[in-house]
């Protein structure tokens, strides 16, 4: 199944694929739709370049990270379309919320180290525009139980559950028809809604 380079999987991919995945068959088809044009040369693989024109990652401001967490995470020199699968299924209801958790961590994780402390939370704030940093502070002190000065995973992971719009902006359908792309916002993701009405 490694390198599909044709205009149309055959019963026994998509078979095995659905065993593989956590998509239907339909999904599996319309995915697949997606990666050929996407695959713009016809070479059977997408690079990292190419997943930056997805447009539920190409308008998000932390593209680029987002593309380095896959590229450290998935470790594919080139992205197949069972790779690809693996990637847009991490977004999908059916997958455990503990790997979008994982993941997410992952991406903010600048420094390598496990440890979201206040320079790491500074960068992901002026990312998105924001400097003030009362608000980091806000964040440290009500995630940071501990007073470490720094989230680590199961802080993190608390955070994450605090808001059920967390999950929800992690939910992206890649199976659905995109007229004009939607952005996900990790703005949101980042500031629960009951911590933006104590900012």
């Amino acid at each position: 199944m490694g390198n599909v380079n044709s205009s149309i999987l055959c019963e026994e991919e998509i078979e095995e694929l659905k065993n593989s995945s956590v998509f239907t068959e339909h999904e599996i088809e319309y995915l697949y739709d997606r990666f050929c044009y996407l695959d713009k040369f016809s070479v059977g693989y997408l690079t990292y370049k190419d997943l930056n024109t997805i447009p539920e990652f190409e308008m998000n401001p932390f593209n680029k990270l987002i593309c380095n967490a896959i590229e450290r995470i998935f470790d594919y020199q080139n992205i197949t379309f069972l790779h690809f699968l693996d990637l847009v299924g991490l977004f999908n209801k059916k997958t455990s919320v503990e790997k979008r958790i994982r993941f997410l961590f992952d991406i903010f994780n600048l420094n390598r180290d496990g440890r979201l402390c206040k320079s790491v939370l500074k960068d992901i704030f002026e990312i998105m525009g924001c400097r003030d940093e009362a608000e980091i502070g806000l964040v440290l002190r009500t995630y940071d139980t501990k007073k470490k000065g720094y989230l680590d995973y199961k802080d993190f992971t608390n955070f994450y559950f605090s808001d059920p719009n967390i999950e929800k902006n992690m939910l992206i359908d890649f199976t659905k028809n995109i007229k004009q792309p939607t952005k996900v916002r990790f703005k949101d993701i980042i500031f629960p809604n009951f911590l933006i009405k104590k900012m």
